[in-house]
């Protein structure tokens, strides 16, 4: 090559980006660039007495660890060996700097060799990276429970995951990279996926909706009574559709759990609404957030009662038992306040037509965040016919079946609390026995049906003239009991004479005409808080002050075996 010619290539090859060496067919080096000394890192010193030959660089490789380990001097002729077989070449090698090079090399017509070095670091670098984010995106896609798949504008599938071919059951190797989306409609139009269609007119219908290019969102029903939801997104660059995604989940339990629930709820309503109930909820305000029934029952639509206070709508908290202090605090009522558990409560509410109507309420608290009480949950039933029996019931089993008045089963135990109470505030208490003066004259003269409406009349005389916190009561006979709350003896002796006073002043209208004279006797015996004696013996002094009464001529009231005569 003439020196005109090789100083004018020289010129060419040091404006490449690429380092280039050109040897001749003796392998001796004819030229090269800048870009080749610095990609290898050969150094200056190598060139200063002419350009190296082939073995010379492949040498001071070798010895430098270029070509890894073995013995540098075969390691150089096994590279100038390649040389000599003048065969295009290409491969990349990665340096110990960790740079990675392209060598492509090509033999020339007069037997030397061209061969061009490329820095492909960084290309290998983002390849290495593009190639581990693709790992990461296969990773995570083939980790998610829905199925995905990517279309492209031609309508091929060009990405899928596990859950995709799991979920539609397609079968292994069914999906390729760039299978037609056709292909998988027209699959699952034949084996039945949208029920009784003529696949060609399904794959027609689906490819022309496709090629839109819009988002869509449906739920599909599969063969085997499963249900997929199916939303497609489309993929744009450009400002271009290039594309869609469409992911696929599985919400046959949803669906289903759903179902479900919607027949729990319309059981529910048809509970509710063809039984004597009502369902509620309040909230921590104690007003209604949520009524269901109660039109039904108290004649109010459900949407009226939303906001109101439940407490509002009821007469009064009833108890077990008879509360003889209005002051005491309800334990129902203390026990709503407590935020606890409300277990049959009996409740009288009024209707919107006036009447009374009894509830027995249950209900649970809610809690809400960090324990916050959130309310009550509950249901009232319609109780009103079982209360109204069992009110009949208890009054015959505590009630005196011909006066209505008291027995002594509920007098005991009437009494029993007033004296725990009288204890506890320092009172005291006063127990009357009434008789009638010569009431086996009464049933002798007039007959057992007068005598009985006597009895019934002294009865209402007694109540009438009482307080309501007093109590009166009838064992059986002619005799009557009294109890008197928070009096001693003469304020006791003062109502005994008004007692006896106002039967005095009371006769008995016969039916066919004329009246029967009615008196009383009264016998008195009071008893104070620190008095130890009982029921019985108070009531056999109250008799014994009763006989004291007759001896004295009746009509008349004694205390404690004192004769007082009537005014």
């Amino acid at each position: 090559m003439r020196p005109s010619t090789l100083e004018a290539l020289q010129a060419i090859v040091d404006f490449m980006p690429s380092g280039i060496s050109l040897f001749d067919r003796d392998f001796n080096m004819v030229l090269c660039n800048r870009q080749f000394r610095e990609l290898l890192e050969f150094p200056d010193s190598l060139f200063e007495a002419g350009l190296p030959s082939l073995g010379e660089l492949a040498l001071f490789n070798a010895r430098r660890g270029e070509y890894g380990a073995g013995d540098p001097e075969q390691l150089a002729v096994s590279v100038v060996g390649r040389a000599r077989l003048r065969e295009p070449h290409a491969f990349e090698r990665k340096r110990p700097n960790g740079r990675t090079l392209e060598i492509r090399g090509n033999p020339l017509p007069d037997g030397g060799f061209v061969s061009i070095y490329t820095d492909i670091t960084e290309r290998k670098r983002a390849e290495e990276e593009a190639r581990r984010s693709a790992s990461y995106l296969d990773a995570v896609v083939n980790a998610l429970p829905q199925g995905v798949s990517v279309v492209d504008e031609a309508l091929q599938v060009v990405l899928w995951n596990r859950a995709f071919v799991n979920l539609l059951d397609l079968p292994d190797g069914f999906l390729t990279p760039g299978t037609r989306f056709a292909d998988v409609i027209r699959f699952n139009a034949e084996r039945g996926e949208y029920g009784d269609v003529d696949p060609d007119e399904k794959v027609r219908q689906m490819v022309e909706l496709a090629s839109r290019f819009e988002r869509h969102r449906l739920e599909r029903k599969r063969g085997d009574g499963g249900v997929l939801e199916i939303e497609g997104r489309v993929v744009h660059e450009g400002g271009q559709s290039v594309g869609f995604v469409t992911t696929y989940t599985d919400i046959t339990d949803r669906v289903r759990n759903a179902e479900t629930i919607r027949r729990v709820r319309d059981l529910m309503s048809d509970a509710v609404n063809f039984s004597p109930t009502f369902i509620w909820e309040t909230g921590s305000d104690g007003r209604y957030t949520f009524v269901q029934g109660m039109k039904k029952i108290l004649g109010v639509a459900d949407e009226q009662v939303l906001g109101t206070e439940r407490g509002k709508q009821f007469c009064t908290a009833q108890c077990d038992r008879e509360c003889l202090d209005p002051a005491a605090p309800c334990e129902k009522l203390a026990s709503i306040r407590a935020h606890a558990v409300i277990e049959r409560c009996t409740l009288a509410a009024r209707r919107a037509d006036g009447a009374t109507v009894w509830l027995s309420s249950s209900a649970q608290p809610v809690f809400g965040e960090g324990g916050r009480f959130a309310g009550y949950r509950g249901v009232d039933v319609d109780v009103t016919e079982l209360t109204l029996a069992q009110r009949e019931l208890e009054q015959m089993a505590l009630h005196d079946p011909m006066t209505g008045l008291a027995n002594r089963r509920k007098f005991r135990s009437r009494f029993d609390l007033e004296v725990a109470r009288q204890q506890a505030r320092q009172g005291s208490l006063a127990l009357l026995l009434v008789d009638v003066d010569h009431f086996k004259r009464v049933n002798d003269q007039f007959g057992h049906l007068v005598g009985d409406g006597c009895l019934r009349l002294i009865a209402n005389v007694l109540s009438s003239a009482l307080r309501v916190t007093d109590l009166v009561g009838r064992f059986g006979g002619e005799e009557f009991t009294v109890m008197l709350s928070d009096v001693g003896l003469d304020d006791a002796l003062q109502v005994a004479e008004k007692l006896r006073c106002a039967v005095e002043q009371s006769s008995f209208s016969l039916p066919e005409g004329g009246l029967v004279p009615l008196t009383i006797s009264i016998g008195v015996a009071v008893r104070s808080a620190d008095d130890a004696r009982d029921f019985d013996q108070l009531l056999e002094e109250a008799d014994r002050a009763v006989y004291a009464a007759k001896h004295a001529g009746r009509n008349c009231v004694r205390a404690g075996g004192e004769i007082s005569k009537a005014a």
